[in-house]
């Protein structure tokens, strides 16, 4: 079976257990986890991980960034590393990471203070070769600062510090630009905080000035530079394997932190904190409901009634809803009107100057006070309360259908389900996923082998729970295909419309056979079929790692796929040319039946009887090609739980399409018959053409009957399926008529394609070889023409035929059966690149 078989798998762990869970699964490499649905919270990183994985951030940024700077490439050979659990992973990195930073950043201290000696001596030299040490030379009562800076801000900086009474020289040796400050000592500390200004610090002049001495420390101090920062870069290409290792380790901390992220399912508090905020927002908006629906109904009696309340707005009072009937023994002694209406159990207190310290709750059973602004306008609040009330009832529709799903989602995925919540702690969390139901058997191993060392932890053992789900639900299971390398290079053409879904029939078959077929028929020349061939080959099998960064894009392996299918394709053209053309490069020297152009020296003839019985066979190819996408289409439906549309519907449909396509071509519309008969080539098929034709009617009468019959089945299902989610009456009539009807006239006809881009091949060839031959076949002019053409027609129509070939299957066929709505089977790794995880 090409669809590999899966097997899902729920995993219950402490949290801070998930992630030994991860990278052990991670390192394996065929788990591929569930993603968490959006509407169950996500999972917290347990404390005693989330400090370390900041500092592997950390360290990892800053091993990268030196090894960057210092351009020390990866290492050749994985670094080995043996860890036991996730935490000990982080130690190491830790622990690793932390000694490499330690030598590191004594190397760079060292450099460093052996540069900023270095800088700030050449700085002094600089200006003293170029001003003179005399004027170097400390004055009485004045300083002088050399002061390092851009020479576009010369001019800023010298009208920054003028207010100080300094004056500025500029000076420049090669790139390097300075300014000497000479101010006098009582300036020094606005001087310092003008300098902070322009981001520069000046440098310290040595009260003695020896300049030869200096030149000497200086070359001292070059030599000291060269030598410190050659053994910090051989130090670094010492202990790459260990940097990278690190960088790689952390990089894989990451991975396994966000897949916990995106697919840990945490049972416990968590859900049941989220649960209840559901909950209770339903119930308060239920509640809110019920008071406004009894104010709704008051404001309602008091339209109708004309109660108004002007009279009373020089006084104080309170309006209350009541039902149930009013408590008679607490209202006694207040100054109130009650009016009870009619039909209802529902009373309208108006209590006039109420005491500060009334008890709403004791008026009644049920009390739901009236606010003032709505007895303004009673009128007006009527309808503004009728709006809310069906706002609100949307609300809650949604928020019913939020715990629904909610619901529904976890129970999917959880072990313990909304019913076991208060069965576990907090921090328990659970991966589910999916494996390949064949290695199985060693995920179960990798589990035994895990839970095994975990079980020291009594929550591993009382909290721990494995469930398999052998019966997964097909619309949501992962698609992984198998295919010998030939057959799954088609893959990637396939996977360019979409994925199928698990339980769809693949067209990754379809298009192994048609695909190079299609190609092949129209695009019919040994010569290039061979030259495509070879292409594809070298492309298949070259590994290009030399200088040239063009070839290597090509051939250094990433297209290896599209080699295959290139191959494939030059094959079928090399076989079509024994069918249609018999050329190589357009030169006739082989036998083809059909051939479609014949050569005489200069002079080219386009055969009608080979052109004919092609465009015909290109009909029945494609009507052959659309009864396999509607018979695909009801096992499809078949495969998918929807048995009785697959009978009942899509195999009515096949029928209608096939005798809908025999009726027409009986009457030409469709041109099989018309175009076939113009050929002796297909003379064999004569008497077929004849009993088509001679059946037309019954072939008609055989449409409309499948027509009443499709038109029944649309009402039976849209009546059985009402309000059913996902189906759609109108889709079942569009499938009738737009990739039933339509297609028997448009994309049978469409497949004639096939032999037009083949005669327009072979004319191209045919007109190209008669044109060298005009010129002198083996001249200058001549070969230069056969080979310029060729490789124009290979590039042009080779594209063509590659573009024209995925239209067919594409639009015409894919469209009739295929979704491409499924999910690609994609493991959990750790992407290692310059490790080796050992896991003991």
């Amino acid at each position: 079976m090409p669809i590999a078989r899966l097997i899902e798998y729920k995993i219950t762990l402490p949290s801070e257990h998930a992630f030994d869970l991860l990278m052990n699964i991670g390192n394996a490499g065929y788990f591929m986890p569930i993603t968490r649905p959006g509407a169950i919270p996500a999972p917290r990183v347990p404390s005693k991980y989330s400090e370390k994985i900041r500092r592997i951030e950390d360290i990892s940024r800053e091993l990268s960034r030196i090894l960057n700077q210092y351009s020390i490439p990866p290492p050749t050979n994985p670094h080995e590393v043996k860890v036991g659990l996730f935490n000990e992973l982080l130690e190491y990195i830790i622990e690793d990471g932390e000694d490499l930073l330690t030598r590191v950043r004594q190397y760079l201290n060292s450099i460093e203070g052996v540069r900023n000696e270095y800088v700030r001596l050449r700085s002094i030299v600089d200006v003293v070769s170029a001003v003179g040490s005399v004027i170097m030379e400390r004055l009485r009562h004045f300083s002088i600062d050399i002061v390092p800076l851009s020479e576009g801000d010369f001019n800023e900086f010298r009208n920054a510090i003028a207010n100080y009474g300094a004056e500025t020289l500029p000076v420049k040796v090669q790139d390097r630009f300075y300014a000497l400050v000479i101010y006098p000592e009582w300036a020094r500390q606005g001087l310092l905080n003008a300098y902070k200004l322009f981001n520069t610090n000046p440098l310290e002049v040595p009260s003695n000035i020896d300049l030869g001495s200096m030149k000497s420390k200086l070359a001292e101090l070059e030599g000291r530079l060269g030598k410190l920062e050659q053994e910090f870069q051989d130090f670094l290409m010492k202990v790459s394997d260990r940097a990278y290792a690190i960088i790689d380790l952390s990089d894989t901390v990451t991975n396994i932190v966000r897949q916990y992220m995106d697919s840990a399912i945490p049972e416990g508090r968590d859900v049941g904190d989220r649960l209840m905020q559901i909950v209770n927002s339903v119930n308060d908006t239920k509640n809110r409901i019920r008071e406004l629906e009894i104010i709704h109904e008051t404001l309602e009696y008091m339209k109708r009634s004309g109660i108004s309340f002007e009279g009373l707005s020089r006084l104080r009072f309170r309006v209350f809803a009541i039902r149930g009937g009013v408590n008679e023994e607490y209202v006694k002694g207040l100054m109130y009107i009650k009016r009870d209406v009619e039909g209802m159990d529902l009373s309208i207190l108006t209590i006039i100057e109420p005491p500060e310290n009334l008890d709403v709750k004791s008026l009644g059973k049920e009390v739901y006070e009236i606010s003032r602004d709505y007895l303004i306008d009673i009128k007006s609040a009527f309808e503004l309360t009728g709006r809310e009330l069906v706002d609100l009832r949307t609300r809650l529709k949604d928020l019913e259908r939020e715990y629904e799903d909610f619901v529904k989602e976890f129970n999917e995925v959880s072990t313990y389900g909304v019913n076991g919540i208060n069965k576990v702690s907090g921090d328990v969390v659970t991966i589910a996923g999916y494996v390949k139901e064949s290695l199985s058997s060693k995920f179960d191993d990798l589990l035994a082998s895990l839970l095994g060392k975990l079980a020291i932890d009594a929550r591993v053992r009382k909290e721990s729970r494995v469930v398999y789900v052998r019966e997964i639900e097909p619309e949501k299971a992962p698609t992984l295909e198998e295919y010998p390398k030939p057959v799954d290079a088609f893959k990637k053409i396939t996977y360019m419309y979409g994925v199928p879904k698990y339980v769809e029939i693949s067209p990754v078959i379809l298009t192994f056979i048609l695909f190079p077929a299609f190609y092949g028929w129209m695009y019919p020349d040994l010569g290039h079929g061979v030259v495509l061939s070879l292409f594809g080959y070298a492309l298949y099998r070259s590994r290009y790692n030399g200088p040239n960064a063009f070839l290597r894009s090509i051939f250094g392996g990433k297209y290896s796929m599209w080699g295959l299918i290139f191959l494939m394709a030059g094959v079928w053209s090399i076989i079509f040319t024994f069918v249609e053309s018999g050329t190589i490069f357009g030169i006739e020297v082989l036998p083809a039946p059909f051939r479609l152009v014949h050569v005489h020296g200069t002079a080219m003839e386009v055969l009608s009887n080979s052109i004919y019985a092609m465009l015909a066979v290109s009909i029945m190819v494609g009507i052959v090609s659309l009864l396999l996408a509607f018979a695909f289409k009801a096992i499809n439906a078949y495969r998918g739980g929807e048995r009785d549309l697959a009978v009942g519907f899509y195999v009515p449909l096949f029928f209608f399409f096939l005798f809908l396509v025999l009726a027409l071509m009986g009457i030409g519309f469709v041109p099989v018959i018309i175009v076939g008969e113009k050929t002796p080539l297909l003379q064999p098929l004569y008497s077929m053409f004849n009993v088509i034709k001679g059946l037309v009617w019954y072939w008609a009468y055989a449409v409309f009957a499948l027509l009443a019959i499709l038109i029944y089945s649309l009402f039976y299902f849209r009546a059985k399926y009402r309000g059913v989610p996902g189906f759609s009456g109108a889709q079942l009539a569009v499938e009738v008529s737009a990739e039933a009807a339509i297609p028997s006239l448009t994309n049978t006809i469409s497949f004639m394609r096939l032999s037009i881009v083949a005669i327009m091949h072979a004319v191209f060839t045919a007109m190209t070889y008669a044109w060298a031959v005009s010129l002198g076949l083996f001249t200058p002019a001549g070969l230069a023409v056969l080979i310029v053409f060729n490789l124009l027609i290979i590039l042009g129509e080779g594209f063509v035929a590659f573009v024209q070939s995925l239209r067919l299957h594409f639009y015409e066929m894919y469209t009739k059966f295929f979704s491409g709505a499924g999910v690609l089977f994609i493991p959990f790794t750790l992407s290692l690149r310059w490790v080796r995880l050992l896991i003991v």
